[in-house]
């Protein structure tokens, strides 16, 4: 397999191709990313609908949201354990 160090200007004109000047590369990305975010979203309902919790950062806190709604911030010991600190307001 051949790998290249740099791009003919040929090759960097089939590269870029639309009007606003994104790449087929970019809009790929972000076709990636929306499809992943899907994907997410359905496992998150997937988790709930089956009464397991949902763990996530939010602003820095780790998160715990239960299949209810109701979240709460933790800190995991040193024993696997959870401590609540306090409950949060649900997520938008």
């Amino acid at each position: 397999m051949e790998i290249k160090d740099s791009f003919t200007t040929e090759e960097n004109a089939t590269i870029i191709t639309a009007e606003d000047g994104t790449t087929k590369f970019s809009k790929w990305g972000k076709e990636l990313e929306r499809l992943a975010q899907e994907e997410v979203k359905k496992e998150i309902a997937f988790h709930k609908a089956a009464g397991n919790p949902i763990f996530y950062s939010r602003n820095g806190k780790l998160v715990k949201e239960l299949a209810d709604g109701r979240c709460f911030e933790f800190r995991l010991q040193e024993d696997g354990t959870e401590e609540i600190i306090q409950e949060l307001p649900p997520r938008c």
